[in-house]
């Protein structure tokens, strides 16, 4: 595990249920060799050639000053309002392709 964190469990979903607004969400945990950190989703930039796959990255945020000498599990959860339809989320900063699912 690097000081960028070890990442699994990724789950994409595009909620249309009512009352609306339709929502995309996509969720994972990564895991940190101390306490700290901290992980975010940003739509990447620009977008590739096919609409389908929205393209991001992962950030991750080091801690300033001491950190605890515990194995850390962060909890990402990225949420969008739009109506776009992605088959897939590509997270560019570590390959991972993630199915999104429709729910409504």
């Amino acid at each position: 595990m690097t000081s960028k964190g070890s990442c699994s469990g990724w789950k994409a979903w595009h909620d249309n249920q009512p009352p609306g607004p339709a929502t995309l969400h996509v969720t994972g945990e990564c895991t940190f060799p101390t306490t700290g950190y901290s992980v975010e989703l940003k739509p990447h930039s620009p977008q590739g050639i096919n609409p389908s796959i929205y393209l991001m990255d992962r950030i991750v945020q080091e801690p300033s000053g001491k950190a605890g000498q515990k194995v850390t599990v962060v909890k990402v959860h990225y949420r969008e309002v739009t109506n776009a339809r992605y088959s897939e989320i590509h997270i560019i900063t570590d390959d991972v392709h993630i199915p999104v699912k429709e729910v409504s």
